[in-house]
């Protein structure tokens, strides 16, 4: 800061001033950014945080990147914080809780500006209280708010959907244990099927990396000439839902004339991606823009939420080719 100083002819006061957004003069500012350019200075940004006590980075905790969904929320994510000002470090837990606690631990020590985390892990002990936090789909603890799209109508949806287009025999499929959000959708398909009087039977593969093997194995067991024991299908993911599409095809089972099949997600790969499996869509844009909103209120009140909210948004279901089309 010192050189830019001397450079531009101004004083290391303007040169804080313009570094941290306060104002300054048109003329001076033109000097300064020269100076910058010519001297090819970057700001330290942990320097300042530590000085000023504020940061403009926010950590985004997710499980994976390896599916569309997680893509397309870190993809919104950072849109959402652009617009108000922060840059975002995206951090790969990869299911594993100790990653977790150290991603949570590193955000404490830095002085990031907030947390959003999609964690499955026991984590409101670390989480300094005084820190700015949302959750998405899982609740932290009581202080933090919550962001999750509505899983049980979601599964209501998937099973009136099989209904309306004419399936009679419904079943529900995931890999084992299904806890967290995918038994809150489990338990919207199966409480629609109980209050409408439609079958409706659970298969859970092993919770191995073969898993696959468990779900081929159950459609050979219960398919006789071509024709499967089952006539419409949900799953808490597009990814079991798309694996079961594929054995049913290998099997020469027609979908969706004789099984339909139903997934959960509906996120995209790329923008202008058709979608092939129908499935309930949650709704990745505003779950970003919530929960982004979220975190800034807390940013902005400087202190500490004491009873947080929970906002539930509504999903919605998205025709491929997994399903017949409703008829006008």
């Amino acid at each position: 800061m010192n050189d830019v100083a001397r450079v531009a002819g101004v004083s290391r006061g303007s040169i804080s001033n313009y570094i941290n957004g306060r104002r300054t003069k048109p003329a001076t500012q033109l000097k300064i950014e020269a100076a910058i350019e010519q001297l090819n200075y970057v700001p330290n940004a942990t320097a300042r945080a530590l000085k000023t006590n504020k940061s403009n980075y926010v950590v985004l905790i997710i499980p994976t990147v390896n599916t569309p969904f997680f893509s397309e929320l870190s993809y919104h994510m950072q849109l959402s914080l652009n617009q108000f000002g922060y840059k975002m470090i995206l951090c790969n837990s990869n299911s594993n809780p100790e990653d977790e606690i150290d991603y949570i631990q590193m955000a404490n020590m830095q002085k990031v500006a907030g947390i959003i985390t999609m964690s499955y892990s026991d984590i409101a002990d670390i989480v300094s209280p005084n820190i700015p936090l949302v959750a998405i789909e899982k609740p932290v603890s009581p202080q933090f708010p919550l962001v999750v799209s509505d899983n049980y109508a979601g599964g209501q949806l998937a099973a009136k959907q099989l209904q309306t287009l004419g399936a009679k025999k419904l079943l529900f499929i995931s890999k084992a244990p299904v806890k967290n959000i995918s038994s809150i959708r489990e338990k919207g398909f199966k409480d629609f099927c109980t209050k409408n009087n439609l079958s409706v039977s659970t298969f859970l593969a092993s919770d191995s990396p073969d898993f696959i093997n468990d779900f081929e194995a159950f459609i050979i067991n219960h398919t006789h000439n071509h024709d499967f024991a089952y006539d419409g299908i949900f799953s808490d993911a597009d990814e079991y839902a798309s694996d079961f599409w594929h054995l049913l095809m290998q099997q020469h089972i027609d979908v969706p004339n004789t099984v339909q099949i139903i997934g959960f997600d509906a996120a995209h790969v790329y923008k202008r991606q058709k979608i092939f499996l129908s499935s309930i869509r949650q709704p990745v844009e505003a779950i970003a823009k919530t929960t982004v909103e979220k975190l800034y209120e807390q940013m902005a009140s400087q202190h500490p939420v004491s009873q947080a909210t929970i906002t539930t948004l509504p999903v919605t279901f998205q025709q491929g080719f997994t399903t017949k089309k409703v008829r006008p």
